[in-house]
């Protein structure tokens, strides 16, 4: 069971990561280490979400796995094709 402490700190690390993509977006020129840097950014707001909101880190690992590889996936794909 999270606790509003886990979730009100989970919170918080996903404002901070929604602004410090922005200021990164406004800072860095270069493209692709632009484009890396926010995917990660996309990742680690995924797996918040996935195990601290939706409360997947204690279901069945199948389930977590697949949402968690979801959020890996989509931004390796992207960041592939953006590369490329």
């Amino acid at each position: 069971m999270i606790t509003l402490k886990q979730t009100i700190i989970s919170w918080l690390f996903l404002i901070i990561l929604t602004f410090s993509s922005v200021y990164i977006g406004q800072v860095i020129e270069t493209p692709e280490y632009l484009i890396a840097l926010v995917l990660l950014i996309v990742f680690l707001k995924g797996q918040q979400v996935t195990d601290v909101f939706m409360e997947l880190r204690t279901a069945p690992k199948m389930w977590r796995l697949l949402l968690l590889g979801y959020v890996f996936i989509i931004p390796a794909v992207i960041c592939v094709i953006y590369l490329l």
